[in-house]
C-alpha cells in the first residue's frame, strides 16, 4: 500500500470534500427545475465533456484497455451513474445537508471492504465512531410525527449512494494502482456512466430530455463542472494515500454543505440538524483516526 504520510492526500481529500459539499447545494437548486434523473444525466455528461476537452493534456495510448482501464469501466457502471441518481433523489426529498449527512456513512462501507480485502480490524474507537454515526442519523431522521415515509425514502436513497461511494473508494484505489492516471480514471468512469444514463433515461421516458429550463440546465452544468474537479481530487488522494484515511476525509463534506447552504439561505438549520451533522462527522473523524493508526 502507498504511504499516507505527507499532506498531499489530506489536502486533496479535503479539497474533494469541499467540492462535493458545494455540488450538493447547486444540485438542490437545479432540482427545483428538473427531476433527479435528468439532472444526473446533465451533470455526468458535463463532467465527461470537460475531461474530453482536456484530453490532449493527459491522455496516453498506453492507458487504454489495460487491467486498470477495465476496473474503471466496471466502476462506471455504478459510480457515478447510480450513486449520483440516488444522491440527487435524497437531496430532492430532504435538502442537501440532511442528504449529505446520510451519505457521510460511506466510510463505514469502505472500512468493511478494507476489513475483507485489506486485513483491517475494528477496535474500540472505530466502534464508538460507528455508534456516533448511527445516533446522528437517528437524530436527523426523527420527526415529532414519527418516522415518516418521506424520511424512510430519503434514508434508502442516501444510504444506497453511501454504499456505492464507499465501495468506489476501495475499487478506485485498486484501479489506480493498475492505472496511475487520475484523469483517465475519471474520464472512463464518467463516460461509461454517461452512456448508461442515456440508455436508462431512454428506456424510462422513451425520449431524451427536451426543452430544458435554462436555470435547471445551468445549475446541473455547474454541478457537473464541480464534480469533475471533486472526482479528480478524490482519485488524487486515493492515488497518494490509503482508503481508510482518504474516505473519511472526503466524506466530511456535510460540513461544507452546511456552510454553503447557510451562506446562500437555501436551508434553515435547526439545533437538531446541527447536532446530527456534528455527530455523524465526529463519528467519521473517529473512524478515520483509528483506521490511520
Amino acid at each position: 500500500m502507498l504511504s499516507t504520510s505527507g499532506a498531499l492526500p489530506v489536502l486533496l481529500g479535503l479539497g474533494a470534500a469541499f467540492l462535493f459539499g458545494l455540488s450538493s447545494v447547486t444540485t438542490k437548486r437545479g432540482l427545483a427545475y428538473l427531476p433527479a434523473q435528468t439532472g444526473a444525466l446533465i451533470s455526468i455528461g458535463t463532467a465527461t465533456l470537460i475531461y474530453l476537452l482536456l484530453s490532449p493534456l493527459w491522455m496516453h495510448a498506453g492507458d487504454w484497455f489495460g487491467a486498470g482501464f477495465w476496473v474503471f469501466v466496471l466502476n462506471g457502471l455504478i459510480h457515478p451513474m447510480l450513486s449520483m441518481y440516488l444522491a440527487f433523489e435524497a437531496t430532492a426529498r430532504t435538502g442537501p445537508t440532511v442528504a449529505a449527512t446520510f451519505a457521510a456513512t460511506a466510510p463505514l462501507f469502505a472500512a468493511i471492504t478494507a476489513i475483507l480485502f485489506l486485513g483491517e480490524s475494528i477496535n474500540a474507537i472505530i466502534a464508538i465512531g460507528t455508534v456516533g454515526i448511527v445516533i446522528g442519523i437517528m437524530v436527523l431522521s426523527w420527526l415529532p410525527q414519527g418516522f415518516s415515509t418521506l424520511m424512510r425514502a430519503a434514508l434508502l436513497f442516501a444510504t444506497g449512494a453511501a454504499i456505492i461511494r464507499g465501495l468506489n473508494h476501495t475499487v478506485g484505489k485498486w484501479g489506480l494502482e493498475l492505472l496511475p492516471n487520475v484523469f483517465m480514471a475519471g474520464f472512463v468512469s464518467f463516460s461509461v456512466s454517461f452512456i448508461g444514463s442515456l440508455v436508462m433515461y431512454r428506456l424510462r421516458y422513451g425520449t431524451l430530455p427536451q426543452q430544458l429550463p435554462r436555470w435547471g440546465l445551468g445549475y446541473f452544468v455547474l454541478t457537473g463542472t464541480i464534480l469533475s474537479g471533486a472526482i479528480l481530487c478524490m482519485y488524487g488522494a486515493l492515488a497518494t494515500g490509503d482508503v481508510v484515511v482518504v474516505s473519511p476525509l472526503v466524506n466530511a463534506y456535510p460540513l461544507f454543505t452546511l456552510i454553503a447552504a447557510f451562506a446562500v439561505g437555501q436551508e434553515r438549520f435547526t439545533r437538531r440538524t446541527v447536532v446530527g451533522v456534528l455527530l455523524v462527522v465526529g463519528g467519521v473523524a473517529l473512524v478515520s483516526a483509528a483506521s490511520a493508526r
